[in-house]
C-alpha cells in the first residue's frame, strides 16, 4: 500500500537501502560539530543496500562536501571502485586479506 505524500511512514515501508542512506545522513550531518580537530570519516559497509545510482550520488556527495576530510570506506566488494573510476574521483585502494567477504 502506497502511503500519501505529507503523511508519515513507518520503517517497515521503507527499502534497506533507503534505511541505511538515512542513517548515514545521520552520522555525517554532525561530523564537523563532533571536535574542532579536521576527523576523518569512517563508513564500514554503509553501502551494502545501496543500489548503482544512489551509490553514486553519495559518493559524488561525499566528494563535493568533506573535502577537508579523509574518508576511509570499507567494503567488500568492487562496486564503490567501479564508480569511482568511472566518475574519475581520486583514492587510494588498500587490499586486506582475510574477512568475511
Amino acid at each position: 500500500m502506497r502511503q500519501k505524500i505529507g503523511n508519515y511512514v513507518t520503517a517497515n515501508y521503507l527499502s534497506e537501502g533507503t534505511i541505511d542512506a538515512l542513517y548515514m545522513s545521520l552520522r555525517i550531518s554532525g561530523v564537523n560539530d563532533l571536535s574542532p580537530e579536521n576527523m576523518p570519516i569512517f563508513l564500514d559497509e554503509t553501502f551494502a543496500y545501496f543500489d548503482k545510482n544512489r551509490l553514486e550520488n553519495i559518493l559524488r556527495f561525499l566528494e563535493a562536501n568533506y573535502k577537508d576530510k579523509q574518508i576511509i570506506i570499507f567494503t567488500c566488494t568492487e562496486r564503490e571502485i567501479d564508480i569511482l573510476d568511472n566518475i574519475n574521483l581520486p583514492y587510494n585502494k588498500v587490499h586486506m586479506n582475510g574477512g568475511f567477504c
